[in-house]
């Protein structure tokens, strides 16, 4: 089954706790994640505080390939958000950042029944990894398609090469597909496309361990030498998400 992941980065004020069961405002974001499940061609969704920015939120949404999306525009969020005078401009964006993405594998599991829900295995994580690199759109075919052949080896690097123990428990991946590009002042052309990596681990320092290792700066180093800086890698370009189910 194909499907469509779609990854929703937004602030919330401090007021909105979610996770506190006595919280009204919390209750009312988690009935916002819950309203999705309603829409045509939902399979699962997940949502996490970043370890980042504990005021920055992912919901990540995976849909059947047909769903147009995105689903959260940014008036079904405004109330959870923070006003534009208390932003701090360079983590938190005042509106929502979506991006969709085909990802190999999907992160929802297939219903063993018809009638049993399918199942995100973003909660099953410690904590994930949501890498964003973004790159000029003024490469040439040849260069785009040795790209994504290093992105591949970087995938194998990280899950075959890296010692036992070390590796991530799950690594996915794929192109962004919507938007299909952004405006990026780094970029030549100035705009820009992205790709999408989601790597479960067993915990944040043992990701940290990892980007230190031999096979980890092979794997990395023909992906750096084309991305770019800034842009709206600025506000997801590398989180880490402790995910909890939508239920």
């Amino acid at each position: 089954m194909t499907t469509l992941t779609e990854l929703i980065y937004f602030p919330i004020v401090p007021a909105v706790k979610p996770e506190d069961p006595s919280n009204e405002a919390g209750a009312a974001l988690l009935d916002v994640f819950r309203a999705a499940k309603h829409q045509s061609g939902y399979l699962s969704s997940a949502w996490g505080r970043t370890v980042e920015d504990e005021n920055l939120v992912v919901w990540a949404i995976d849909w059947k390939d047909a769903h147009p999306g995105p689903s959260a525009t940014a008036e079904t969020l405004t109330p959870f958000l923070p006003s534009p005078s208390s932003q701090t401009p360079q983590t938190n964006p005042p509106t929502p950042t979506t991006l969709l993405a085909t990802l190999t594998p999907p992160l929802t599991t297939s219903a063993s029944h018809p009638h049993t829900p399918a199942t995100n295995t973003l909660p099953s994580h410690p904590i994930t990894e949501l890498f964003c690199p973004s790159f000029p759109t003024s490469l040439t075919p040849a260069e785009t398609s040795a790209l994504h052949a290093s992105m591949t080896a970087f995938r194998t690097e990280m899950l075959k090469n890296l010692p036992e123990g070390a590796r991530p428990i799950s690594f996915s991946m794929g192109q962004v597909e919507r938007p299909g590009t952004r405006k990026h002042e780094g970029s030549p052309s100035g705009e820009a496309w992205g790709m999408v990596v989601v790597a479960g681990w067993e915990s944040l320092e043992r990701h940290m361990a990892a980007k230190g290792m031999e096979a980890f700066g092979r794997g990395i180093a023909p992906v750096r030498e084309r991305m770019l800086k800034g842009g709206v890698g600025a506000v997801v370009g590398m989180r880490h998400v402790r995910f909890l189910a939508v239920e």
